[in-house]
């Protein structure tokens, strides 16, 4: 069944649509992040969660280049199927999509997007870490009787405000391992659902070839053109392949 193989490109570009729009909100949430960081009082807190920040923008930057890679071979493995089939027929077609190899390339994505979930967790982790910190170095200075009339409160009013963006963030942290898990589970999901699907018509396939070689001994062998319309549709699918053009993010760090 050739409309398969554009079932399997159809589902790679539908998971490529959204992971982008996935990473698109992710870097403009973080983007706005950043800005509030500038906000904080305290030079040291400000610093490592500026390094987090762009740690964590680096792994959004390496989802947008792993899905313009594989946005770029799509298309360029689509027209080449095209091609063969024109040239050599519809067992070439079948062989040109099988040989894009989609189920690998979400494996591939699905393995990237889970290591960064489970390093956005550790991240996680250290932005705790470090409230409780803050609100050890405020006791400190209690108890070293620091905080006097006028002091007191400025401090803790520095204090509220570094408080509230450290909080912020880890919120946000937390938003964006669970966006990389979700992407990572999509992918997963997608590539196991293809490989069922992959099955299931290799044995339809080789059903019907032993079917046509008993008709073939009986002499009453006959083309169907019915599958030479849906080769036709198939191949003019492929030939209009195209992955959902999302917003131009501004991928440039703002400082």
């Amino acid at each position: 069944d050739l409309m398969k193989e554009k079932s399997e490109v159809q589902s790679l570009v539908s998971y490529i649509g959204g992971m982008e729009e996935t990473l698109t909100e992710m870097l403009g949430e973080l983007q706005d992040m950043r800005r509030e960081i500038n906000l904080i009082h305290n030079n040291t807190l400000r610093s490592k969660c500026h390094t987090l920040v762009e740690k964590t923008e680096g792994k959004i930057r390496q989802g947008f280049s792993a899905v313009k890679k594989m946005k770029d071979n799509l298309i360029q493995s689509a027209g080449n199927a095209v091609r063969a089939f024109r040239e050599r027929g519809r067992d070439a077609l079948a062989e040109s999509v099988r040989a894009m190899k989609i189920p690998e390339a979400l494996d591939k994505l699905s393995a990237m997007f889970g290591r960064m979930s489970k390093e956005m967790a550790q991240d996680t982790k250290k932005l705790s870490a470090m409230q409780t910190e803050l609100q050890g170095a405020k006791g400190h200075l209690k108890n070293m009787g620091l905080l006097f009339m006028g002091k007191a409160a400025k401090e803790a009013e520095h204090s509220k405000t570094d408080k509230g963006v450290l909080s912020r963030l880890s919120r946000l942290f937390e938003k964006a391992q669970k966006g990389f898990a979700s992407l990572e589970q999509k992918a997963m999901d997608t590539a196991d659902k293809l490989r069922v699907s992959r099955v299931k018509s290799s044995v339809k396939e080789n059903l019907s070839r032993y079917r046509a070689a008993a008709k073939a001994e009986k002499g009453t062998e006959r083309s169907e053109p019915a599958a030479s319309k849906e080769e036709n549709r198939t191949v003019q699918a492929l030939g209009q392949i195209s992955v959902p053009h999302q917003q131009k993010s501004n991928l440039s760090k703002e400082r």
